[in-house]
C-alpha cells in the first residue's frame, strides 16, 4: 500500500520530469498557421506558397512552407533566429519566458530534493517542520511564477507579434486587438504587380503544446504538494531535543557531545585520573570517587591546578564561593525553619505561663478579699471589746457612787 509519504515523493518528481522534457526535448510555445489564396493565372499560382506554419520555441522559430493546398505539395523547412529582422520583439518576449521557465524548474528540483531529505532524515540537525515549511514556501513560489508566466504570455506575445508585423503585408492579420488565440483574414491588393492582383490571407494562432504541458505539469503537482505539506505542518509536533551523547577523550582530556561536536568540558590543566561511565555519562575522579561531571548536574568542576594562571584561579574560586554560598543558604534556610518552630513552641509555653500567672492573680485577689473579711471581723471584735470596756467603766462608776 502506498503511504502518503511515498505518494508525495512520487508527485514531487513529476515537475522535475516535465521541466526536463520541455527544456531538453523542446516544444513549441506559440504556433501560427497561415494560408494564402491568390487571384492570378494558374501558371504563376502553381509555384507560390499556399501554406506556412510557424512554431515558436524559446530560442528560435521553425518555419515550414507548402506550395500545395492543405499542407500538400513541396515542403521547405527553415529555422529563423529571433535576432533576424522582423522577430525582434518576439525574441525579447520568449527570452523572458525562458528565464521564468528556468526559475520554475530549479525551484521544482530543489523542492523535490527537500522532500526526500525530510522524509529520510538525511540532515538530522534540521527538523521535519523546518523542511516542511521551506517546501511549502517553494511550491507556493512555483504557483506564483506559473500564474505570472501565463499572464505575461497572454499579454506580451500578441503585442510582440503585432509590433513585428507593423508595416508589412501581414499587418492586417495581426492587429493591435489580437488575443493569444484567434483567427483572422484579410486581402492584400497588388496594384503594381501585373501577375498577382489579390492575395487573400488567413491566419490561425494559439499557444503551443509545450506551454500547456509545462503549465499543467507544474501546476497540478504543486497544488497537491502544497495541501499535503500543509497537512504535514499541522501534524508535526515540536520534536524534543536529542539527548546528548557524551564521549571523554582521555588523551586530549576533553568531554564533548558526539551529536553536536560541542565541547562540554575541558580538563587539559587537571592532573587527576578520570573514569568516564559511558552508560550513565558521568565523569568520576578515580582517586576520590567524586563526580566531576553529570548531565543532570552542574557544569564540570575543575579544581585549581598549580600551573593555572591567577585569572583562572580567581574564576574557579568565584565558582566555589557561589557553590558554597548556595550550600550555606540552604543550611541557613533549614536552620531558620527549625528556629521558627522552636520560637513558636516558646510562644505557646509563654502563653501557658501567662494563663498560669492570671490564675495566680485571681488567687491573690481572692486571698486579699479574705484578708479584708478578716480585717472586718477583727474590727468588729475590737468594737465589741471597746463596748465591754465601756460597760466595765460604767460599772466601776456606779460602784463608786454607791460607796460614797
Amino acid at each position: 500500500m502506498i503511504t502518503n509519504k511515498q505518494l508525495s515523493q512520487g508527485v514531487s518528481i513529476i515537475p522535475v520530469f516535465v521541466s526536463a522534457i520541455v527544456l531538453i526535448i523542446g516544444g513549441s510555445w506559440f504556433i501560427t498557421y497561415e494560408s494564402y489564396t491568390y487571384t492570378a493565372s494558374d501558371d504563376i499560382v502553381d509555384g507560390l506558397v499556399k501554406n506556412s506554419d510557424f512554431n515558436f520555441y524559446l530560442d528560435e522559430v521553425d518555419n515550414s512552407q507548402y506550395d500545395g493546398l492543405d499542407k500538400t505539395g513541396n515542403r521547405e523547412d527553415s529555422t529563423i533566429s529571433y535576432a533576424d529582422s522582423g522577430y525582434e520583439q518576439r525574441g525579447i518576449v520568449f527570452y523572458n519566458l525562458s528565464l521564468i521557465v528556468y526559475a520554475i524548474s530549479f525551484i521544482a528540483l530543489l523542492s523535490s530534493i527537500l522532500i526526500f531529505v525530510r522524509d529520510y532524515e538525511l540532515i538530522p540537525n534540521i527538523s521535519k517542520a523546518e523542511f516542511s515549511a521551506v517546501t511549502f514556501g517553494s511550491y507556493i513560489a512555483i504557483v506564483i511564477f506559473l500564474l505570472f508566466m501565463a499572464s505575461y504570455s497572454v499579454m506580451a506575445i500578441p503585442d510582440a507579434v503585432h509590433e513585428d508585423h507593423i508595416g508589412t503585408d501581414k499587418s492586417c492579420l495581426y492587429d493591435d486587438d489580437m488575443f493569444i488565440a484567434g483567427v483572422d483574414n484579410c486581402d492584400v491588393y497588388f496594384t503594381n504587380d501585373p501577375q498577382i492582383d489579390v492575395i487573400n490571407q488567413k491566419s490561425t494562432w494559439s499557444i503551443g503544446l509545450a506551454f500547456i504541458v509545462f503549465f499543467v505539469g507544474m501546476l497540478v503537482p504543486s497544488i497537491y504538494l502544497i495541501t499535503s505539506t500543509l497537512e504535514r505542518l499541522g501534524e508535526v509536533e515540536d520534536e524534543p531535543e536529542p539527548e546528548p551523547a557524551l564521549f571523554f577523550d582521555p588523551e586530549a582530556r576533553l568531554l564533548f557531545d558526539i551529536n553536536t561536536g560541542e565541547v562540554v568540558g575541558s580538563f587539559t590543566d587537571d592532573d587527576r585520573e578520570f573514569f568516564f561511565d559511558e552508560e550513565a555519562m558521568i565523569l568520576f575522579d578515580e582517586s576520590t570517587g567524586d563526580i566531576v561531571y553529570s548531565p543532570a548536574g552542574l557544569s564540570p568542576v575543575i579544581p585549581v591546578a598549580d600551573n593555572v594562571e591567577e585569572d583562572e584561579t580567581d574564576t574557579e574560586s568565584e565558582t566555589e564561593v557561589v557553590e558554597s554560598a548556595t550550600d550555606v543558604v540552604g543550611l541557613e534556610v533549614v536552620e531558620a525553619e527549625s528556629e521558627t518552630v522552636e520560637t513558636e513552641t516558646e510562644v505557646l509555653e509563654a502563653e501557658a505561663e501567662v494563663v498560669e500567672a492570671d490564675a495566680e492573680v485571681v488567687e491573690a485577689e481572692s486571698e486579699v478579699v479574705e484578708a479584708d473579711v478578716e480585717v472586718v471581723v477583727a474590727e468588729s471584735e475590737v468594737v465589741e471589746a471597746d463596748a465591754e470596756v465601756v460597760g466595765a467603766e460604767s460599772l466601776e462608776t456606779e460602784s463608786k457612787d454607791k460607796e460614797k
